[in-house]
């Protein structure tokens, strides 16, 4: 397998050693929100219901307005809700306004919100990686339903305006957010994917649909199915000592000051899972493989393992090997994924990313 462009080359396999220690937390610029505790208000039901299961009762979350405002005791007011292309049945996102002692701030109220994300907007919200979370609950109106209402950031998703730039500080907050997230407990290690399964898959897939280049499909598959055994030696052992994003690309990433500036603020946590950086670095990575020229020149994964150095978090000893392996396993399964993406341009451009790497 191809080595990336880098100095640092494996020299070993197997997982690091387990580093006990802090990580260093370098300063930022000044942020203006105040550094509050987040308000939890406590459920007032003693057995919520569950959420309603009908898509359609579209009027459902509008219902719970007023309920939420009486929640927060007069601290929020002033909602505007929209809707975005993602969201289904009663779910609501809103603009408004908070008040409090720090004086009133521009907030969002959202709910439903998945109790992952919840917890970890919560978790760091005294950090200037995530919004400032003001107020959360897991019970609305008698019904089982966390919400949040959190800082509302005013510049982003960062976009064309930010440039190159945008990538430099899409990987300092994502080091950032593995330094703060490292504080944090974890469970077992997580389920290796069944990319065996993946593989047949993505072979079924070339047969059964009318795929380009399809020859060069099976003669990819097929090299990457003998080598296949020897990547998960490596990548089964590889760290996963890190709590992931999940989702990490410029459309979850906003700040607080205008473009080209940050730093960037995360959002959309609820991906977020045990498992080693280099996922979330390639992840973003393969998103441009079909337009390479959208990154500006930027390496995502150099530029986070650079970062991890300033927040005093070792990358690893054989990073460069396991972004290969992770682009390799990205790219043959992009048959099976390639309707998640921008169709066959990225599934064209992951054949050559594979073609490369095999």
């Amino acid at each position: 397998m191809d080595q990336p462009d880098t100095p640092e080359h494996c020299t070993s396999l197997g997982q690091p050693p387990a580093q006990a220690f802090r990580p260093i937390i370098p300063p930022r610029e000044p942020v203006e929100v105040p550094r509050t505790e987040p308000v939890e208000v406590l459920p007032r039901s003693p057995s919520p219901a569950p959420l309603p299961q009908d898509t359609a009762l579209s009027p459902f979350g509008a219902s719970l307005a007023p309920v939420l405002l009486e929640l927060c005791d007069g601290k929020l007011a002033n909602i505007i809700w929209f809707r975005t292309a993602w969201q289904r049945g009663g779910a609501r996102t809103g603009y408004a306004t908070w008040t409090d002692d720090h004086g009133t701030l521009d907030a969002v109220v959202k709910f439903p919100v998945p109790p992952k994300e919840r917890r970890w907007l919560v978790q760091l919200s005294a950090d200037d990686v995530t919004p400032r979370v003001f107020a959360h609950g897991s019970e609305l109106g008698g019904y089982d339903l966390a919400w949040v209402v959190m800082e509302r950031l005013p510049h982003g998703p960062m976009g064309t305006a930010w440039g190159a730039q945008a990538y430099e500080l899409i990987a300092e907050a994502a080091a950032n957010f593995y330094a703060r997230a490292r504080l944090i407990p974890m469970g077992d290690p997580p389920r290796p994917n069944n990319w065996a399964q993946l593989l047949k898959r993505s072979k079924q897939s070339i047969s059964k649909d009318t795929i380009a280049n399809s020859q060069r499909w099976r003669k990819a598959l097929k090299a990457a199915g003998k080598q296949l055994p020897n990547w998960l030696d490596v990548w089964n052992a590889r760290d996963t000592g890190f709590w992931c994003h999940g989702d990490l690309h410029p459309g979850n990433t906003m700040s607080r000051t205008p473009a080209p500036h940050g730093p960037a603020v995360l959002f959309d946590l609820a991906g977020v899972r045990q498992g080693h950086w280099v996922e979330d670095a390639v992840y973003l990575e393969h998103l441009y493989w079909a337009a390479p020229q959208s990154l500006h020149g930027a390496k995502p994964v150099k530029q986070i393992a650079q970062h991890l150095r300033d927040y005093g978090l070792p990358p690893g000893h054989n990073w460069p090997e396991l972004a290969n392996i992770y682009r390799a396993l990205l790219a043959m399964t992009a048959p099976v994924e390639r309707h998640a993406y921008n169709g066959s341009t990225h599934t064209a451009a992951a054949l050559t990313a594979l073609e490369r790497l095999i």
